[in-house]
Parts: C-alpha cells; structure tokens; sequence
C-alpha cells in the first residue's frame, strides 16, 4: 500500500492503539503497543471494508 491510500469516506475514522500484530499501512512496520495510529478503512472488490492502522506521527526509519 502507498502513503496516498483513501478510505471510505476520504478521511481517517479516529485516532486509537491498534491491535497486536498490526502493521502500518504506509511504511508497513509493525504498530508497537502504545504507538498512537490513525484508524481508517479501505474498500474492497468483495467483502466489507477492511480495517487499516497507520502511525500518527511520522513512521518510525
């Protein structure tokens, strides 16, 4: 996924923890447990929307 990824409604959900495991959806790192993300969703062809997480900050080098 790029930086550029729109979610459906264009803009992020709110800003929360993400679950363990997850990955940021722009530089693709793993979320560590008390990093700040936004919360967001992408549409896909088939199926509902799936839920994505990406730092708050800038992503972490």
């Amino acid at each position: 996924m790029t930086s550029d990824v729109k979610t459906v409604e264009g803009t992020w959900e709110y800003m929360t923890y993400a679950p363990k495991g997850q990955r940021c959806s722009a530089c693709m790192k793993p979320i560590e447990r008390f990093d700040l993300t936004r919360r967001g969703q992408i549409e896909r062809v088939s199926g509902p929307p799936v839920v994505i997480y990406r730092h708050a900050d800038k992503c972490p080098k």
